[in-house]
């Protein structure tokens, strides 16, 4: 068995500029690059993507409901006892049942809004440039904050 060894080495060199301000030092990073089209590009594609998906959820209901309406307009006060219940009328006896696990389901959404806001916030607050890259742990510090600031409205959207 022959083996080759190859030795990897690198150097760096390290030169101090005296021209960039500390303030300044992380524009050149979070300046958008020449090839930032692209993902412009593939933002709009995906929403136009989103936008085309749910017209066309939005176009088969209205066309089942048109057609479900259409038909209870069209029957008689006579045929209405005879005739079966069908289309939307079925869904009225699951959308009014109150549900088995009812207070989990309170919970869950009252943890689900707490987790969605402590994460929202502060990436609003990090896109207006108020949470630095800089500042090592500054997004976590905050999320962790929310979080604990949020537990009471969301004890409240909990209970609601």
């Amino acid at each position: 068995e022959d083996t080759l060894e190859i030795a990897y080495t690198y150097s760096v060199v390290y030169k101090q500029n005296d021209n960039i301000k500390w303030a300044s030092r992380w524009d050149t990073y979070l300046r958008s690059a020449e090839g930032s089209s692209i993902h412009w590009f593939s933002i709009v594609n995906s929403l136009i993507i989103v936008v085309f998906l749910t017209g066309m959820v939005g176009v088969i209901l209205v066309r089942t409901l048109h057609r479900d309406i259409s038909r209870y307009n069209q029957s008689d006060a006579a045929q209405e006892e005879a005739q079966e219940e069908f289309g939307w009328k079925l869904v009225h006896g699951d959308v009014f049942r109150a549900p088995s696990s009812g207070m989990f389901l309170a919970v869950c959404l009252g943890s689900g809004a707490q987790i969605l806001a402590m994460l929202v916030v502060p990436l609003f607050f990090a896109c207006l440039g108020f949470l630095s890259p800089a500042t090592r742990g500054g997004f976590m510090t905050s999320a962790v904050i929310l979080w604990v600031c949020l537990g009471t409205p969301a004890g409240y959207y909990s209970s609601k």
